[in-house]
């Protein structure tokens, strides 16, 4: 894989060495099932507004922190930076590699696992769990909302950046039918000269909900 290593401004908050995949077309073209198209291959806008929101707008200082598809791992070395202990998991083995050399080059370290949402291992409780773009799965939804119930603290919170993909909107209705209460922000970015909207919805697990270990 051809890697290009290139400064990424975090809006408001740091400037990071980063290193992308620079021939993304050439992974798509070798993918053999669904499940190996390279999306965590790139750094998606998704992925820039929830590291800005993280370093704007959220105390981080030693909370424990939940990454869901961390691809090349931006949100989750902010979160790290801003003094959080942090678990990102991806389903893909190159992802994870690729974010643990990106934490490093920062000056932070992360804990990687490997995790297909299906069979989510069980990895005890998070105060904050976290995810940019990883909505797009409609047939993913029970599974993702499973690992919230069974991973996220009482009182903890689910902060996920969505460009505005119409399957996201039907996993919003469903947390918005539960336990659940939600902020809604907008993020501004500009990523390779295009300009983004991006949505960050906080979610915030009420503290009576029930927390299923199962």
């Amino acid at each position: 894989m051809l890697r290009v290593t290139e400064p990424i401004a975090v809006p408001g908050g740091p400037v990071l060495t980063f290193t992308r995949i620079g021939n993304v077309d050439d992974l798509i073209s070798a993918a053999q099932e669904e499940d190996e198209l390279p999306f965590w291959a790139e750094l998606w806008p998704a992925s820039l507004g929830l590291a800005a929101y993280l370093w704007q707008q959220v105390d981080m200082q030693d909370r424990p922190v939940l990454e869901l598809g961390c691809g090349l791992g931006l949100s989750g070395i902010v979160a790290a930076l801003k003094g959080a202990d942090v678990v990102q998991t991806d389903f893909i083995g190159a992802a994870l590699e690729l974010a643990g050399e990106n934490a490093a080059q920062n000056g932070v370290a992360t804990e990687r696992v490997w995790a297909d949402w299906r069979r989510f291992p069980p990895m005890g409780d998070f105060s904050l769990i976290i995810g940019s773009d990883i909505l797009y799965e409609r047939a993913l939804h029970d599974d993702l909302e499973t690992i919230l119930t069974t991973h996220l603290a009482p009182g903890g919170e689910f902060i996920v950046a969505d460009p505005g993909r119409e399957w996201a909107t039907l996993f919003f209705d469903r947390l918005d039918a539960g336990a659940w209460q939600r902020d809604l922000a907008i993020i501004p970015i500009l990523l390779d000269q295009k300009e983004y909207a991006i949505r960050i919805h906080r979610w915030r697990r009420r503290k009576h909900a029930v927390h299923d270990h199962c």
